[in-house]
This record gives C-alpha cells, structure tokens and sequence, in this order.
C-alpha cells in the first residue's frame, strides 16, 4: 500500500503513487509506504523535531516505511540546475525510498552505489537516460 499526502500544488496524488510503485518494483520490494510532500517550512520542522536539524531539507526517510519530501526545495533545486520540477521532486522520493530498502550514503563507496542505483530507477521510471545527478 502506498498512501500520499499532498500540501503543496504541482503534482498529483497518482503519479507521486506510480512513481514510489514503479521504484518498488525496480527493488523487488512491497513494502508500504507513507509518503508526505510538503514544504520547506514543515520539513524543517520535522527534521529539527526527529533529527535535531534546524534547517529544511530534500527529503527525509524514517524506519516506518514514511518518507517527507519538499516541494519548494525541488522547485527551487530544478531551476538552478535547469531540468523540470517532477524530476527533481522524483529523484528525492526514489532517494528515500532507496533508503527504507537499505541502502546508505554515508560511506564514499555507498554513495556512489546507491547513487548510481537511484539515476538507475530514475531514467527507468522517467523513460529517460540517467543524468547521473548527485
């Protein structure tokens, strides 16, 4: 089950659905998720509450199979960077994902290989070559 809670405008309920559906898949994983796409202000506030950072982020995974994601940071990360809105906001729920099933990035080697991973899923997912992003 893949349940979506959407504050901010942008994108729809079922393709934020499809695309945690089609990451799955990708990983061989049923898994449930529970996924928040909000702002940079309640992100922030979630992050400071449950990992003591004071600032607004990307995308936050927890154990309980729940992923946070900011809207205002991928809008304003995909016009720095120049590609569309859903990409960018794509790329950090596949990222969470990718870190509910175990992978990491804290370590070089598992940056690398979890981030090869995501531009992986992402290109599949988005029916496009990887841009090989972050």
């Amino acid at each position: 089950m893949i349940d979506v809670r959407l504050e901010k405008r942008g994108v729809s309920e079922a393709w934020v659905k499809s695309l945690a559906a089609k990451t799955l898949k990708a990983e061989k994983s049923s898994m449930s998720l529970s996924i928040l796409i909000t702002g940079d202000r309640e992100i922030r506030k979630i992050n400071k509450k449950f990992l003591k950072h004071d600032y607004a982020t990307d995308v936050i995974s927890f154990p309980t199979g729940d992923i946070v994601a900011s809207a205002e940071t991928a809008r304003r990360f995909s016009k720095e960077l120049g590609i569309s809105f859903r990409e960018e906001l794509a790329r950090y729920l596949v990222h969470g994902t990718l870190h509910l099933l175990g992978y990491d990035d804290k370590k070089e080697t598992d940056h690398r290989r979890m981030h090869a991973r995501q531009e992986q899923i992402l290109a599949e997912v988005l029916g496009r070559g990887p841009k090989g992003r972050r």
